[in-house]
């Protein structure tokens, strides 16, 4: 039986967003006052950035640089501190908000 060649595994680089999406848990988030929530710079060292509901397309906007450069540009554009305010949004909804039983008054 002749050895086979084992087949090289193909390894696929992450994109920009997966980038950002994995360094956005590293990133602390809090509630702001009055409005809308702070990220913590991922290195610490740097300010921190404001995240607020923009009325008009009801998204999350950042006061970050590739935010500001980028997410104007491109629709649907997350930078990392997006990515972290929504984790942090997600948790605490299912934390003190969620009730399945209301899922299952609607199915009903």
């Amino acid at each position: 039986m002749p050895a086979r060649k084992k087949e090289a595994a193909t390894v696929h680089p992450f994109t920009p967003a997966e980038q950002r999406a994995a360094r956005s848990e590293r990133i602390k988030v809090y509630e702001a006052e009055p409005y809308g929530w702070i990220a913590c710079s991922e290195s610490g060292t740097e300010r921190d950035y404001h995240l607020f509901r923009e009325p008009t397309t009801k998204h999350l906007a950042c006061t970050c640089a590739d935010f500001v450069y980028r997410g104007n540009a491109e629709p649907g554009f997350e930078c990392k501190h997006v990515s972290a305010t929504l984790k942090f949004i997600a948790r605490q909804y299912l934390a003190y908000e969620y009730d399945p039983r209301r899922q299952q008054a609607r199915v009903a």
